[in-house]
């Protein structure tokens, strides 16, 4: 993914922000996430956001990111199914976090 395709966010100690991304888990695929090695910056809570009634529609997944401590973190968000180990991504974010 090109560089210019990367979110920057930033948050000052303490404060949170919220990531809300297209769910498909009626069709098996979730939001997962990996981080830098700057993942203790960071506390990230996940939730489900189901304003829809329609039967057999997905809910969105909304992650919750909060800023313990000053720096920078990259965290790489990937849409894909549990059991597909070897499968790529069917969607993907990336976001820059600086908490100063």
């Amino acid at each position: 993914m090109p560089a210019d395709n990367i979110e920057e966010i930033n948050l000052k100690t303490g404060e949170s922000t919220t990531i809300q991304l297209k769910g498909l888990a009626t069709a098996g695929y979730v939001w997962s996430y990996v981080t830098d090695d700057n993942k203790k910056l960071v506390s990230i809570s996940k939730d489900y956001l189901s304003v829809q009634k329609t039967v057999g529609a997905s809910a969105d997944e909304v992650f919750t990111i909060t800023a313990n401590n000053k720096g920078i973190v990259n965290i790489s968000f990937f849409q894909k199914r549990n059991w597909e180990k070897n499968s790529n991504a069917a969607n993907e974010k990336k976001i820059k976090i600086t908490i100063g």
